[in-house]
C-alpha cells in the first residue's frame, strides 16, 4: 500500500521539521546556573552545552565529567589587570602539561579567535588550551561576572572553587589546592 504523493511530501515534511525541531532545542540547552547569580556554574556534568571556540577553527563544549580538574581560567586582551598575569599563568599551564589529572583551559573573551591567536602569536601564548568566546556568551552563562576570573572544577565537574581577579600561580598554596581538588575536596560553599 502506498501513500498518495501529498501524503507522503506532508509525511517528509512534519519529519523534517520535527527534527530541525528537536536539533535546535537540543543544541539551545545550557547548564542551569545557581540561584544567586553571582556565581560560577557549579556542575559542568549537569548537561548542556557552552561552547567556546578553538583558535585553529571549531568548537570545544566545557559540560561534561572532566576527569580530572579542569581549571577554566577567563581573561580580556588587552585588560592591563587581565594581561599582568598572562606570563605567569603560561608558565603555570606549561609546568601542568605533564600532569594528566590537571587541565588548564584559558579563555579570551570579547574578540573573536583570529585576533586571540594573532595575540597568541605576538607575545608567544601557546595556543593549545587557549580558547575565544568572542561575544562572551559562555563567560555569562557560566556565571562569570567579572575578570580576570578562574573557576577550579573538581574531576567529576563539580565548582571546587572560584577566584576573581589576578592569582599568584607559583604560590605553593595554590598548588596544594588543586591537589586537594584532584580528590574532590573542595572549599566552595553555598
Amino acid at each position: 500500500m502506498t501513500l498518495p504523493r501529498r501524503k507522503l511530501i506532508s509525511t517528509i515534511a512534519i519529519v523534517l521539521l520535527a527534527a530541525v525541531g528537536g536539533w535546535t532545542y537540543f543544541h539551545s540547552l545550557v547548564p542551569a546556573v545557581h540561584q544567586d547569580h553571582d556565581h560560577g556554574l557549579e556542575n559542568l556534568a549537569g548537561g548542556g552545552f557552552l561552547r567556546v571556540e578553538r583558535l585553529e577553527g571549531g568548537t570545544r563544549n566545557l559540560v561534561g565529567r572532566p576527569g580530572r580538574v579542569l581549571i577554566l581560567h577567563w581573561f580580556e586582551m588587552g585588560s592591563p589587570t587581565s594581561g599582568s598575569e598572562v606570563p605567569a599563568l603560561v608558565d603555570f599551564s606549561r609546568q601542568m602539561a605533564n600532569d594528566k589529572d590537571i587541565e588548564v583551559v584559558m579563555v579570551a573573551i570579547g574578540k573573536p579567535r583570529e585576533q586571540v591567536l594573532a595575540w597568541a602569536n605576538n607575545y608567544n601564548v601557546p595556543t593549545a588550551n587557549l580558547y575565544a568566546d568572542p561575544e562572551s556568551k559562555t563567560a555569562a552563562l557560566i556565571g562569570v561576572r567579572r575578570l580576570p576570573e578562574t573557576l577550579f572544577y573538581d574531576p567529576e565537574g563539580q565548582l571546587a572553587h572560584q577566584a576573581r581577579g589576578p592569582m599568584k600561580w607559583a604560590d605553593p598554596e595554590l598548588r596544594a589546592a588543586i591537589e586537594e581538588f584532584k580528590h574532590g575536596a573542595g572549599e566552595h560553599d553555598h
